[in-house]
């Protein structure tokens, strides 16, 4: 990994109102809204590759991601890189740095990506209201399940079904963002990122993909994925149905 960038180049402060956010299209007009615009401090934009929070930071940070790919990875002191969780847009980054007062992971911007950041520093005033609360609690929960049915699929399975689950999970998340076609979507990762979300080698990516290739369910070409067959990857894959309500997003 390049050295750490802290990504800090603000855009325009209330660049964008909570009320009329696509991500939140369908609380606008919850009572809260008003308290969660207030928190708003700024529009932030990275770049791909910055490190937006870095791991063991103490410094307080909160943010929804508004557009691009994001990863929160664990490094381990003999230079390994596991990636816990992909942050797509709407999701809530930097909850540990508030709660705990340290990063207990990292964050890097796969591509460019801009995100709507909140006052650290009055986080507990905005969390003690009853709706806001609520919220983090939910959205929280759901990363957390996000996160546990990728460990199964990692520590559980063999590389196919890895694979193919992390393949199948994204499309579900990606087509509720308006962000993936029925039959594909456009897949930022490297094949190393894609290694290190699976705990594989890059080579056992390759090899995986291929044989999901020569079996017409699934090609990855130019970072663009097509799902050839969606009910043989479906099978495969076992992915939850769980969703996240729309009302629980910041």
């Amino acid at each position: 990994m390049s050295v750490v960038q802290i990504a800090t180049r603000v855009v325009d402060p209330k660049i964008l109102g909570c009320r009329t956010c696509p991500l939140m299209a369908n609380s606008a007009a919850s009572p809260e809204i008003s308290i969660i615009e207030s928190f708003k401090v700024s529009h932030g934009r990275a770049w791909s590759g910055d490190v937006i929070i870095e791991q063991g930071g103490r410094r307080p940070r909160l943010f929804t991601l508004f557009s691009g790919w994001a990863i929160k990875y664990k490094s381990l002191e003999s230079g390994e890189r596991q990636i816990v969780h992909l942050i797509l847009p709407g999701d809530l980054v930097g909850l540990e740095t508030c709660v705990l007062g340290v990063a207990a992971f990292g964050v890097q911007a796969v591509t460019d990506v801009t995100f709507c950041t909140f006052d650290a520093e009055r986080f507990n005033e905005v969390a003690a209201v009853a709706g806001v609360s609520r919220r983090i609690m939910m959205m929280q929960a759901h990363e957390a399940s996000l996160i546990a049915e990728r460990l199964a699929a990692v520590g559980a399975c063999g590389a196919r079904r890895n694979l193919a689950h992390l393949i199948a999970s994204l499309h579900v998340r990606l087509l509720k963002l308006g962000l993936a076609q029925e039959r594909g979507f456009r897949l930022p990762l490297s094949i190393q990122q894609i290694a290190d979300c699976c705990g594989l080698t890059p080579v056992h990516v390759h090899r995986v993909l291929r044989a999901l290739r020569d079996e017409n369910i699934v090609t990855l070409d130019c970072r663009k994925i097509e799902i050839l067959d969606p009910d043989a990857l479906r099978e495969i894959a076992c992915v939850s149905a769980m969703e996240l309500p729309q009302d629980a997003i910041l």
